[in-house]
C-alpha cells in the first residue's frame, strides 16, 4: 500500500496541479471583492437568447462552485497522471489539464460581470471559448494513444482508425462553433447536438467492437 502510494505521487506533476488548481480558487478573490454589489440569486445558466434560465444563491456561486471546479480539477490531474502511458503525447496531457481552469474561469469572471450589471453576450463567449478549445484538443488528437482506463472499452486499433478523423472533426467543430457565435442562435444549437450525436454514436460503435472482440 505505502509503495504504491509512494509510486503515485512520483508520477503526479505537481508544478502543473498546483497552478491549475490555483487557477481555480483564485477567481474567488474577485467575487469578494464584488460580493456587496452581486444580488442574493445568481445567475448560473443562460438560454440561447442570452436570458438566464437557472440560479444559485450568492454564496454557493461565488464559492461552492469554484470549489467544486478545484476538487474536480485535481481529480482530473491525478488520474491522468495515474493512467498516462509512456507513448502518450506530453502536449495532450497538459492541455487536457487545463480545460477545467479555462472554462472554470471564464464561466466565473462572465458570471460575475453579468451580477454585476454589465451586458454580455453569454452564447458569444460560450461559444468562442468551446472552439478554440475543440480547435487545440482536434490538432492533438491524431497524435494521442488510449490511456488505461480507455483499454477497458475501446479497441486499440479502432482507436489508431478514427483519432485522425476525430481530430479533423474536432477543429472543423471548433471553427464553426466560433463562426456561429455571430450567426443566429439557431445555428449554435445545431451544431451542439451534432457534437453530442457524434459523441454518442462513437462511444456505442466502439462499445460494440469492444464487446464482439470479446465472445
Amino acid at each position: 500500500m505505502r509503495k504504491g502510494l509512494i509510486t503515485m505521487k512520483k508520477k503526479i506533476d505537481w508544478k502543473i496541479l498546483i497552478i491549475t488548481t490555483l487557477i481555480c480558487i483564485v477567481p474567488i478573490i474577485f467575487g469578494v471583492i464584488l460580493y456587496k454589489q452581486l444580488p442574493e440569486q445568481m445567475a448560473v445558466h443562460f438560454g440561447l437568447n442570452n436570458e438566464p434560465n437557472s440560479f444559485a444563491p450568492k454564496e454557493f456561486a461565488l464559492f461552492g462552485i469554484p470549489l467544486l471546479m478545484t476538487a474536480l480539477q485535481i481529480i482530473c490531474c491525478i488520474s491522468s497522471d495515474c493512467m498516462e502511458q509512456k507513448k502518450q503525447n506530453k502536449k495532450y496531457i497538459t492541455i487536457y489539464k487545463w480545460i477545467i481552469p479555462i472554462i472554470g474561469m471564464v464561466c466565473y469572471l462572465t458570471m460575475l460581470a453579468y451580477g454585476a450589471g454589465i451586458e454580455l453576450d453569454m452564447r458569444i463567449i460560450v461559444c468562442i471559448t468551446l472552439g478554440i478549445i475543440f480547435m487545440i484538443i482536434g490538432n492533438y488528437m491524431p497524435k494521442t494513444e488510449i490511456n488505461k482506463l480507455q483499454m477497458y472499452y475501446v479497441r486499440k486499433d479502432f482507436w489508431e482508425k478514427v483519432k485522425r478523423p476525430a481530430g479533423y472533426f474536432f477543429v472543423i467543430m471548433g471553427l464553426l462553433f466560433i463562426i456561429s457565435a455571430f450567426l443566429n442562435s439557431i445555428v449554435s444549437f445545431i451544431l451542439m447536438i451534432i457534437l453530442i450525436v457524434f459523441a454518442v454514436l462513437t462511444t456505442i460503435y466502439s462499445l460494440y467492437l469492444f464487446y464482439k472482440n470479446r465472445k
